[in-house]
């Protein structure tokens, strides 16, 4: 069939030949569309209404054979809605009964004037255009209820009322419900009460013809499961602004929001991360084109609309750094080798800064791309620095101590055994004990500057042998060992063993009644022990002191613990400061020392009271082999 703006093929069946003829002469005078063709009977016409497309029926009622009303009830079996009007000379109004309820489009009767012919020209047009009409409408009706059913949205139609009259199948899998326990709802059956006064401020403004809203909402299924829906809603009138239909599509788009909102906290947490740790990241691809994070600008202490190149980035290097980044820039975009630079960098705002820049080539990127990351180590830089001049003074001291006090020392003591020799006498001894405290004193001085510094190499030792063979060179008298673990933990050994012997020592002179004088002896370091050695096996009775080498209840590390009297809680924060001592004649020096040597194997150390109520010293962190 043709369509509309288009020629319009007619079809004129009448048995009278010479009539058909002249009908057409006058019908093409009055429009050049019309095409006609001619049929002298309803079968020929049947057979022509196969072969041709037409638009427009105009028949003869009387005809041999099958009348006009008969063609038309053929007609009808194979185009319902086929534009068909009854031209007949007969004119009844039982023929026009007949005629309308075989589904006759129009009824007009022959005249003796010609200018009937102009009002069927006319009758046609009319038929034709509502024909036509009529199919783009329903043709409209199919393409949109193809595109509604098959659509990847959700679909619902409503009435005024908001009552639904439709839906597709993708709204019905997102929320779970069968069309026909929709139908007749309204939008209550999937909107959480959460989201009803949203939802009412939208069809409220629907209700007033206001157009098309976009909304999104937390539903709930069938099941009970609240999802978030995307809502495209819009209101159709006519001309006259009537409302023709209400409809709304929409998705699930509870992924997508959840994806959203994790996007949205990674790029906070990153933000913090680069602010907290004083760094950015960047990246720049083959083009030159260099792409900074807020990070890398804070760092360079430019603005927002800065937007680099990858010179524009080196030019914020000193000419002496300049060289080596843009050669490792380089090295990584051509042949994908990794750097790691601590380079100097002049801010926008001139400020100097000491920078760690990290870059490598990410290898599926289209383009030969570079990322990395940019640190602010100014801080650290200057926390290095202030170290290394702290050694360098530590060192010269050491060195004051070693040879400036111990050469004069050696020699008095020299001096003192020639007149011991010679002479008795209560004050010589006094000497002799002065001498071997300033001994002492500048052991545990030459250890706190020489073993709290330089990093440390470990080794599996067995914590219950070095505890016993640390034992015997410390004097113990009336001290009684227990070594109640089976643990190997990775240390250095000569450091465990200065560790535990001044651990030792201090257990021993704290808990019990002997003066610090009778139970000193000379520093592990230098491996010589005086006195003897009470075995585990010495006569309790004569015990004043047991120290017990255990492990702590989670195996992170172990414990020296005494039945003594303790540690004071409020005295607990310092004991491991030098010079920190409660005997008379102690250094001070012994407690400074563990905690340096817990320090330089990254362990911790502190004290608490021990099941006898004595001091428990506890070492974690403690790497160990299982």
């Amino acid at each position: 069939m043709g369509e509309a703006g288009s020629a319009i093929q007619v079809l004129h069946v009448d048995d009278d030949r010479e009539y058909t003829e002249m009908t057409a002469a006058f019908l093409q005078r009055e429009s050049v569309d019309f095409t006609i063709e001619t049929a002298t009977s309803a079968s020929e016409g049947l057979r022509l209404l196969d072969r041709e497309s037409v638009d427009c029926i105009v028949s003869d009622y009387e005809m041999p054979g099958e009348n006009g009303i008969d063609f038309l009830e053929a007609v009808r079996e194979d185009y319902p809605d086929l534009p068909f009007i009854l031209y007949t000379g007969r004119g009844s109004e039982a023929v026009a009964s007949d005629a309308i309820s075989a589904g006759v489009t129009d009824y007009l009767q022959k005249t003796a004037d010609t200018s009937h012919y102009a009002l069927l020209a006319n009758r046609i047009v009319n038929a034709v255009e509502q024909y036509r009409s009529q199919r783009a409408l329903e043709a409209s009706k199919d393409r949109l209820s193809l595109f509604i059913d098959q659509s990847p949205l959700g679909f619902v139609e409503y009435n005024q009322d908001f009552e639904i009259v439709r839906v597709n199948d993708t709204l019905t899998e997102i929320f779970g419900y069968t069309e026909t326990e929709l139908l007749g709802e309204t939008w209550e059956m999937f909107v959480s009460s959460e989201s009803y006064d949203d939802v009412d401020a939208v069809t409220s403004a629907l209700s007033e013809a206001s157009g098309g809203y976009h909304s999104i909402n937390e539903n709930v299924r069938k099941d009970g499961e609240c999802i978030v829906v995307e809502w495209h809603n819009r209101l159709v009138t006519d001309d006259s602004g009537d409302v023709v239909t209400i409809f709304s599509h929409c998705q699930d788009v509870t992924e997508r929001i959840e994806h959203e909102q994790n996007l949205a906290q990674l790029r906070d947490f990153f933000a913090e991360a680069e602010e907290l740790g004083d760094l950015g990241a960047w990246e720049f691809d083959e083009s030159g084109m260099s792409t900074w994070t807020a990070g890398t600008r804070r760092i360079h202490e430019v603005g927002d609309d800065f937007d680099p190149t990858v010179e524009d980035g080196l030019s914020f290097y000193p000419p002496e750094d300049r060289e080596t980044v843009s050669d490792a820039v380089e090295a990584a975009l051509e042949h994908g080798e990794p750097y790691d630079l601590e380079v100097r960098l002049i801010t926008a705002k001139g400020n100097r800064r000491w920078v760690r820049t990290r870059g490598k080539r990410v290898e599926d990127a289209e383009n030969r791309t570079v990322r990395g990351f940019i640190q602010d180590i100014t801080e650290q830089k200057e926390r290095e620095r202030r170290l290394r001049v702290q050694n360098e003074r530590l060192d010269s001291f050491a060195s004051v101590v070693s040879h400036d006090l111990q050469g004069p020392l050696t020699v008095a003591q020299g001096h003192l055994e020639l007149a011991q020799q010679d002479v008795t006498n209560d004050h010589l001894d006094s000497i002799d004990a002065a001498h071997e405290r300033m001994q002492t004193l500048i052991d545990d001085i030459l250890t706190l500057a020489r073993d709290g510094r330089a990093a440390t190499t470990t080794e599996p030792v067995t914590l219950q042998t070095a505890a016993t063979a640390c034992w015997e060179t410390v004097e113990t008298e009336n001290a009684t060992l227990v070594a109640d673990t089976d643990s190997v933990v990775l240390a250095d050994p000569r450091r465990l063993q200065r560790l535990l012997a001044n651990l030792f020592r201090n257990c021993v002179a704290h808990g019990s009644d002997l003066p610090l004088s009778q139970i000193q002896s000379e520093s592990v370091e230098h491996g010589s022990s005086s006195g003897p050695v009470q075995s585990d096996e010495a006569d309790e009775s004569d015990a004043r002191v047991t120290v017990t080498v255990g492990d702590v209840d989670d195996a992170s590390g172990f414990y020296v613990a005494d039945d003594g009297p303790g540690i004071p809680e409020d005295e607990r924060d310092t004991v491991f400061e030098a010079g920190y001592s409660t005997a008379s004649e102690g250094t001070g020096f012994g407690l400074a020392i563990v905690a340096d040597i817990a320090a330089v194997h990254g362990w911790d150390v502190s004290v608490t009271d021990s099941e006898s109520g004595g001091a428990r010293f506890e070492i974690t962190g403690v790497d160990k082999e299982t």
